[in-house]
């Protein structure tokens, strides 16, 4: 179990880090260079490879590399890109080439978010059900962890030693964090092929689709993490606009906030295994959505460093609960033979309700101002954990 938990808590980290980089440290630039908060709000659209990778996903599941492995032989690949990518960009004058940093933004998230697809693929099918609590746990951590790095230690680091050297130690970071892939052996299962290439591709996204109240429970997912996403757009420029230094959100939101996260989502994770999904989700989503209402406090005009502290590191922990706790349903909900298409539909869905939800804060921010719309975030958050309490007694789900 150890050797697994550490496979996973390595993949989803590196992944995690150079998207997390991208999307949370543009915000604070683009803030401290006066741009408006709508369009803050559309960096949303560079996740649309997270929101749309189920359209390569079959891909993924029916194809292997050689002997590689299956999923492996895809994770390497992408790794290896997606190292490529951040060691040129460091390479790149980001004041005069805006273009090329956004193609190179872009190219990251397409290759972090197919690596995710064989990772998640790989955890269905590493992970026994009752193992899936502590190891979605992991999944969530390993995450955040990630963003601690990309989203804070590298955001000190770039202020610190600059564009250039802090992509370096990017790079290096991710290719040491590749090895333990390289020494694990997967089992690999043979698959069918007896079908053409367009029925094989159409087929588990029928299958998957085609099961009772799916749909219901896909609608769920679109709105579950909605404060999320809204609040991890706003806070930044919210921030800036109270005066706060480069180097305090990075501690503040990048280090201690994201440990926060770190630490309940373990404590998720057992949580979840003796209540099961269902409660979990319920008393997680409620909780989440009701500390989202928290940012109230620093969009008021209130710029204490404790207070601050205090706020997010309450809305972020509370946050990743509701995350933990959604994973594992999402993974009860996939197929180990087409775990990579069943599980991304539904991390696809997930995003894609983060990329409206981001836009949309980002225009009724800037047209209403923050308070409302943290408002209507918690509202929207409460409203999907309504409809589980519908979805679960309706379908009597058993995750």
């Amino acid at each position: 179990m150890t050797s697994k938990l550490v496979l996973l808590a390595t993949l989803y980290i590196s992944q995690f880090i150079p998207t997390t980089f991208f999307i949370q440290a543009l915000p604070v630039f683009m803030r401290q260079q006066n741009m408006s908060l709508d369009a803050i709000g559309f960096l949303g659209l560079l996740v649309i490879p997270s929101g749309l990778k189920f359209l390569w996903s079959p891909l993924i599941d029916r194809y292997r590399l050689g002997r590689l492995g299956h999923y492996r032989g895809w994770i390497i690949c992408f790794q290896l890109l997606l190292t490529s990518t951040l060691f040129v960009n460091a390479f790149v004058d980001i004041q005069n080439n805006l273009t090329v940093l956004l193609i190179c933004m872009l190219l990251a998230s397409l290759f972090s978010s197919s690596q995710d697809i064989a990772t998640d693929a790989l955890a269905v099918n590493l992970l026994e059900p009752q193992e899936r609590g502590l190891g979605n746990a992991i999944q969530s951590g390993g995450n955040v962890l990630g963003a601690v790095i990309g989203g804070g230690v590298m955001l000190i680091l770039l202020e610190k030693v600059g564009w250039r050297y802090s992509l370096i130690a990017m790079s290096v970071f991710m290719l040491l964090n590749l090895v333990p892939t390289l020494l694990y052996q997967e089992q690999v299962t043979a698959k069918s092929k007896n079908l053409n290439f367009f029925k094989s591709y159409f087929q588990p996204f029928v299958s998957f689709l085609s099961r009772p109240k799916m749909l219901s429970w896909l609608f769920v997912v679109f709105l579950y993490m909605t404060g999320d996403s809204v609040t991890s757009i706003l806070i930044r420029p919210l921030l800036v606009d109270r005066g706060l230094s480069l180097l305090d959100i990075g501690w503040i939101l990048g280090i201690v906030s994201y440990s926060a996260r770190i630490a309940s989502a373990l404590i998720a994770g057992v949580m979840i295994m003796r209540w099961g999904r269902k409660h979990s989700l319920i008393l997680f989503g409620i909780v989440a959505a009701l500390t989202t209402l928290l940012y109230i406090v620093p969009a008021m005009g209130v710029a204490s460093l404790p207070v601050l502290y205090a706020v997010c590191i309450l809305v972020n922990a509370t946050q990743s609960m509701a995350y933990t706790a959604l994973l594992s349903a999402m993974m009860d909900k996939s197929d180990r033979a087409t775990a990579a298409t069943d599980y991304t539909i539904q991390v696809s869905i997930m995003f894609l309700g983060g990329i409206a939800a981001t836009i949309l804060s980002g225009i009724l921010a800037q047209r209403t101002g923050y308070v409302p719309t943290f408002i209507i975030s918690a509202a929207v958050n409460l409203l999907s954990v309504f409809f589980i309490t519908k979805v679960y007694d309706q379908e009597r789900l058993r995750f």
